[in-house]
């Protein structure tokens, strides 16, 4: 396992904030240069790496519950709907870095936009064609080499914390986008009362392919060091099952034996068949543009 320094400040001086095998897996430290929590050293290849080595079979096998959580979430971007909407009346070229099964781009491809995805998973990309006639990548970003200067908007949306190198990411994004092209990202945040009153136990902090725990201070500094201004910062929430609600509050609960009771009862009362919408204002949507 290598030491990495910082991907926003390339400093190697941090403090340890948690390690390996007590928030997750991985040793979680804060730069005390620039504010940057990540993942230090890496104790596992990162998502993307273990992705490109699952097959079209395990897509099909795992599909049902990414089916049901992506088609569920659509609802939670109808503002952004709106805003590039009125950004963009004649629409243009989308493209989804981390597309998953295609849910997002059909509701963009139904408003008129040209839509295309770039998702490392080949099982997704397979299903984005079949099911939606989307045209997806089995590529990172990185990879897919996609023409400079040839796409009116990029979103991402809770990515960014599992790619290797996010700030290399931001370059590619800024390189790919039209001049006054608008890149949109959604992703925790860790400057949140739910962060202090949680710490290790916070949930998007125990997922093992969290590599970067941004703040709303760490994430605008790492988009103006790309070049990219901000135009706006949402706090929003999720739509949720009430299993998957239970599923986290037993990953808050470091225990197994509440898990599996929380577990037992979701499936019991057939939970999977409710939905709410929740807020704690712990996810950040920003709205970022390429300058002109």
């Amino acid at each position: 396992m290598t030491d990495l320094p910082c991907n926003l400040c390339g400093i190697n001086d941090y403090t340890i904030l948690f390690g390996p095998g007590v928030a997750q897996v991985n040793q979680i430290v804060k730069c005390n240069h620039c504010g940057l929590m990540y993942a230090n050293p890496r104790a596992r290849d990162v998502d993307q790496v273990m992705i490109k080595n699952y097959d079209a079979n395990w897509t099909l096998h795992h599909s049902q519950h990414r089916f049901e959580k992506e088609s569920l979430q659509i609802r939670d971007y109808r503002k952004t709907q709106a805003f590039l909407k009125k950004s963009y009346p004649n629409r243009g070229k989308l493209i989804e870095i981390g597309s998953g099964l295609g849910h997002l781009l059909n509701f963009f491809k139904q408003d008129g936009w040209d839509v295309m995805g770039v998702e490392p998973l080949i099982g997704g990309c397979q299903f984005s064609e079949s099911e939606f006639g989307i045209k997806a990548i089995p590529k990172t970003i990185e990879e897919a080499a996609l023409d400079e200067n040839s796409v009116d908007v990029v979103l991402m949306m809770h990515v960014i914390e599992h790619v290797s190198d996010p700030f290399s990411t931001f370059k590619e994004v800024y390189r790919i986008l039209k001049p006054g092209g608008l890149f949109l990202l959604e992703t925790p945040r860790y400057d949140t009362l739910m962060f202090k009153l949680l710490g290790k136990r916070e949930r998007s902090l125990s997922c093992d392919g969290h590599l970067y725990f941004f703040t709303t201070h760490t994430l605008k500094k790492m988009a103006t060091n790309a070049a990219f201004t901000v135009q706006k910062v949402d706090y929003v929430g999720r739509s949720l099952t009430l299993d998957r609600l239970m599923w986290n509050v037993g990953v808050i609960s470091k225990s197994e034996t509440v898990k599996q009771t929380l577990k037992w009862i979701s499936t019991k009362l057939r939970f999977n068949k409710i939905w709410l919408h929740l807020n704690v204002r712990d996810m950040q949507r920003m709205y970022l543009k390429k300058p002109v």
